[in-house]
């Protein structure tokens, strides 16, 4: 389940520099997990934009409230949106972009939130790297299994061919394949991966 986070800081500046770095460091390895898919500050310094992956609403708020900023009080308010992925589509790399729609939202102000048990550790990987591909990478790789051409995919997205071409060479190489051709093989052994 896809969705919209909104950070609004509270306090100065020198609040958010003293824990930025670990901000920085948790957000990183949340994307390494496929948790974070994209986001970035306000133009105004105030509040950032994230836009995350989670089973759940409930295992979202835990991975938010461990972020360093909330454990520090940094956060002043915090929205969050379930987003309906049909409509639309963010990629981190900000070759593209469009907008997509807002189902339901919460909103907590005030201090810290309730101290929330943390994260277990990551699974280890397991034998295929496709878990490492994004939401997005993920449906890109099921229209090319379709048989859609890089400029139907593009035009589908309403972006350029050039930024598919870089997602399917992203694709490639966390599948260590070098064609097309070699998707369906790559999908079905990361199938038969996950059955064991």
């Amino acid at each position: 389940m896809a969705f919209v986070v909104e950070l609004v800081f509270r306090g100065n500046e020198t609040d958010r520099l003293s824990f930025g770095e670990a901000h920085r460091a948790y957000w990183k390895r949340m994307a390494a997990r496929g948790i974070l898919l994209g986001g970035g500050p306000w133009r105004d310094g105030t509040g950032e934009f994230l836009v995350c992956e989670a089973p759940d609403r409930r295992t979202l708020l835990r991975v938010l409230y461990a972020d360093p900023y909330a454990q520090a009080q940094v956060i002043g308010e915090l929205r969050v949106r379930e987003w309906n992925a049909v409509m639309g589509h963010v990629v981190l790399a900000g070759l593209e972009r469009s907008t997509g729609g807002a189902g339901t939202h919460e909103r907590i102000r005030g201090g810290a939130p309730a101290p929330v048990a943390p994260l277990a550790p990551p699974a280890p990987a397991a034998p295929s790297a496709r878990e490492e591909l994004t939401a997005h990478e993920r449906r890109i790789a099921t229209m090319m299994l379709d048989g859609l051409t890089n400029k139907q995919i593009a035009e589908s997205f309403t972006v350029s061919t050039r930024a598919v071409e870089l997602h399917i060479t992203r694709i490639y190489r966390k599948l260590d394949i070098r064609r097309r051709a070699q998707l369906a093989a790559a999908i079905d052994r990361f199938e038969a991966a996950l059955a064991c």
